[in-house]
């Protein structure tokens, strides 16, 4: 009797444990199919999903904007129209003075590749003319094939993008006239964005009723912060590491300076690997001038890309969730081979709204505190309330004061959190002592202004017992 229950009690175990398989199985499965399905449908609507997303970006960049306004008295409706008015502005002054050069130095760079190709091929040449001999002529033979054939195509390929840029790279008039409408669509969709963004937030947590509210608020702080912090931080961190690689092939006397200057520029924008290869392209451009030019090229991208990762970045980029080199290259491929180019611009600031939801979600359940000063996947300002219990909800975020000025929470009191202090064992980055330096300045000013107006007030009071 007693073996009968162990064999039963195995087969119960053994039938369970199937089951679960089964299930684990039929899930992967299901959620397989799901996904794409999902892609199929994003693919009929993707005009339309493009919209919206030019729409949700642009209308986070103007959001702060907004919100300035808003705070100088100026009507929100109004603020929003001026912000997009200035985000639009800067866009066509861009294309006014940055377009045409960039063109004009890439048809000239395209045009000379060929000469550049066979220049090449005359070095190689007359390296094995000096160093070579009968024991390696299998080698110089199988290496000049290798570059008869990469210089075939890389012509074919350079006449083919100048042709290209020459003949105009929308040459059907009805898909141009269809892309402007679309961007028109996204940009009213940013302009309401950008206007009533608060509010429809609210909106939604009252709909998500009591229990939901603080969650789903959360999901739209932190989205806000990831998307609009992050793009607002891009675009300026990549301006400035352009401009600063444009002055600086210009002062060596690079003879593609501006062309360079914006590839860096738009190379920024793929974090880690984009910078060094812009790097690396100006570098082999400039080598065809002199050795010694190229040289000069990788020792100015090397100080522009670090005055910008180092100074200019952790200082505005300070408004955006951080996100590892090593997710963001993850997310970047995956956003690439998902949605091309759209899916590799949103892949980053995508990937920090999930990363911020993962931190406040773990934080809530464990109790655990996962943010840290030091860390590497989590690092960032870890916070706390005065039990000394971690705070999810301002870990997730990174910033104790984007409830206040994003208006998310409009009337609520603020929770009392405090930052973690810093262990002394991790350094201070030149941008912390920037940023702690300009706070100290700041801190002082407004403690000048308030003795003065109290010397005012108490000179007045007195005044007036006279």
């Amino acid at each position: 009797m007693a073996d009968g229950d162990v064999t039963t009690s195995e087969d119960e175990a053994s039938y369970r444990k199937t089951r679960r398989t089964a299930v684990l199985i039929w899930a992967v499965i299901g959620a397989a199919i799901v996904f794409v399905l999902v892609m199929q449908a994003l693919g009929m609507v993707n005009a339309a999903l493009e919209c919206l997303l030019v729409g949700i970006v642009v209308g986070f960049i103007c959001s702060p904007i907004t919100n300035f306004l808003e705070d100088h008295h100026v009507g929100r409706a109004g603020g929003a129209l001026i912000a997009l008015v200035i985000v639009l502005g800067i866009f066509v002054l861009v294309l006014v003075y940055l377009v045409p050069p960039f063109f004009e130095q890439l048809l000239n760079l395209l045009e000379h590749i060929p000469g550049y190709i066979s220049q090449i091929q005359d070095m190689i040449r007359d390296l094995w003319d000096t160093y070579g001999d009968a024991s390696n002529t299998d080698m110089q033979n199988n290496l000049q094939n290798v570059v008869s054939a990469l210089s075939s195509v890389g012509t074919k390929m350079a006449s083919d993008l100048a042709s290209q840029i020459s003949s105009g790279l929308i040459p059907n008039i009805m898909n141009m006239v269809n892309t402007l409408f679309m961007a028109f669509l996204g940009l009213v969709v940013a302009y309401w964005l950008a206007r009533d963004y608060p509010k429809i937030v609210r909106e939604f947590a009252v709909i998500a009723g009591p229990r939901r509210k603080s969650d789903l608020t959360l999901l739209f702080a932190v989205m806000s912060r990831s998307m609009g912090g992050y793009m607002r931080g891009i675009l300026i961190t990549s301006t400035v590491g352009g401009f600063l690689s444009f002055f600086g092939f210009v002062l060596i006397g690079h003879p593609y300076a501006g062309l360079m200057g914006i590839a860096t520029g738009i190379m920024h924008f793929v974090p880690v690997i984009g910078p060094w290869c812009a790097a690396a392209v100006s570098c082999v451009v400039a080598f065809f001038t002199s050795p010694m030019l190229a040289l000069e090229s990788i020792l100015v991208s090397i100080i522009a890309q670090n005055v910008t990762d180092n100074l200019v970045s952790p200082l505005v980029m300070q408004s955006a969730v951080k996100v590892h080199p090593v997710l963001s290259l993850m997310a970047i491929t995956i956003g690439a081979s998902l949605a091309g180019a759209l899916g590799m611009a949103l892949a980053i600031p995508l990937s920090a709204a999930i990363k911020g939801v993962f931190v406040y979600y773990f934080e809530a359940r464990s109790g655990r505190q996962i943010v840290s000063y030091d860390g590497a996947l989590f690092k960032g300002t870890p916070y706390h309330h005065p039990d000394g219990t971690p705070s999810p909800t301002y870990d997730a975020l990174d910033d104790e004061h984007f409830f206040e000025t994003s208006r998310l929470t409009a009337g609520e009191t603020k929770p009392d959190v405090e930052r973690t202090e810093r262990p002394k064992s991790v350094k201070l980055s030149v941008a912390d002592i920037v940023r702690k330096h300009a706070e100290d300045i700041t801190e002082a000013a407004e403690k000048t202004v308030d003795e003065s107006e109290g010397h005012d007030r108490d000179g007045g009071g007195s005044g007036t017992g006279e």
